[in-house]
């Protein structure tokens, strides 16, 4: 596969993550749409938010409207995709937005913090903190992953693609993932990371009327400080990026740790699992794929590492093939697998 085949996966892969938002893997939900997002309903008054294929939101949020107030989860990419994302909770109802809690520091999810309006508390791990007082923008995910060059370059693929189609449908929805794309580049210039104004580093508790939100950190896994949202009496948990349909991005991940992280979700009451990306996930043996996945990827670079091998030397050696349906992500973006490698080799070079 070229280079520009592997850009194209990339922005079909996020096309395809807005047009899976209805396949809800046997959960049963009510569905209220606006110009920009969709909202499943998984909850009274609980919303499982995602993209409707016109602004480019890449992740997804949780929307929880309490008796007198509303708590956001993830800020989607940019100040543009979260203005729209305030403005489509007023569909649901009239009540202020009073907490917005940051699942991790990640561009796609944290980078709309911005647009929240004064008076808003946002809620994140010191780590998440510590990472967007620093200089986020400089980070290798982002420079590798959502940058504005990166997306340019999806851009010139998507040109090329609509110049080389040959049916008219083919032709007019590459041009509207073409607009949808052009809008984000001018959205990136506009962001300024904004970092939590409210930090804590194990567990935190919201009690709004009868409604009790656990937030709490289950340990290092994508990145340093990973929040879970869990909602006890609805049994709704929204993962972030530890947990979705596919395998997780590895690039600022604690590999090492991330299965025993993951093994603390089997010990709570799910009904409903909401991912940072895809569709909701009801099967929860989606854990045990993860963890396998990850067992065996760790243990694969650990091997070559103790050999001497180099990072390019690991990525040639490397078999994912097992899990190449679930790792769609990592096989097919260009430079992922050697951030992922490479973050590994820090991992084991680090002092114990």
């Amino acid at each position: 596969m070229s280079l520009e085949q592997k850009i194209l996966v990339v922005a079909c892969l996020v096309i395809a993550s807005v047009c899976n938002a209805s396949n809800h893997n046997g959960v049963e939900t009510d569905t209220i749409q606006t110009d920009t997002h969709i909202f499943e309903k998984i909850a009274d008054d609980v919303y499982f938010a995602t993209a409707a294929g016109t602004v480019h939101l890449v992740s997804n949020s949780l929307v929880v409207i309490n008796e007198d107030d509303v708590l956001v989860v993830d800020s989607h990419i940019t100040a543009d995709a979260a203005r729209e994302l305030l403005s489509s909770i007023k569909t649901l109802t009239e009540k202020p937005v009073r907490y917005l809690v940051n699942s991790h520091f990640h561009f796609d999810h944290a980078h709309g913090n911005q647009a929240f309006p004064e008076g808003v508390d946002i809620i994140g791990h010191e780590y998440t903190r510590s990472k967007l007082t620093g200089d986020p923008l400089s980070e290798p995910t982002y420079q590798v992953i959502g940058s504005p060059q990166v997306q340019s370059q999806q851009l010139a693929v998507l040109d090329e693609q609509i110049k080389a189609a040959a049916d008219t449908d083919a032709a007019s929805s590459l041009r509207a993932q073409k607009a949808m794309l052009e809008r984000h580049i001018v959205a990136l210039d506009e962001v300024e990371p904004t970092p939590p104004n409210v930090t804590f580093t194990d567990r935190l508790s919201i009690f709004r009327g009868s409604r009790e939100i656990q937030l709490f950190h289950p340990g290092r896994g994508h990145t340093g400080g990973d929040v879970l949202v869990y909602l006890p009496k609805e049994r709704v948990l929204f993962t972030g990026d530890l947990l979705y349909p596919w395998a997780p991005y590895l690039g600022d991940a604690f590999a090492d740790e991330f299965p025993d992280t993951l093994e603390h979700l089997k010990e709570l009451d799910i009904a409903v699992i909401a991912g940072g990306h895809g569709p909701l996930i009801k099967d929860t043996s989606i854990i045990d794929l993860a963890q396998s996945y990850l067992r065996s990827y760790w243990d694969q670079v650990s091997k070559f590492h103790s050999q001497g091998l180099t990072v390019a030397e690991t990525l040639e050696a490397l078999d994912l093939s097992d899990y190449e349906d679930f790792a769609v992500f990592q096989l097919n973006t260009p430079g992922v697998l050697e951030l992922e490698v490479g973050r590994m080799y820090e991992r084991l070079e680090e002092p114990r």
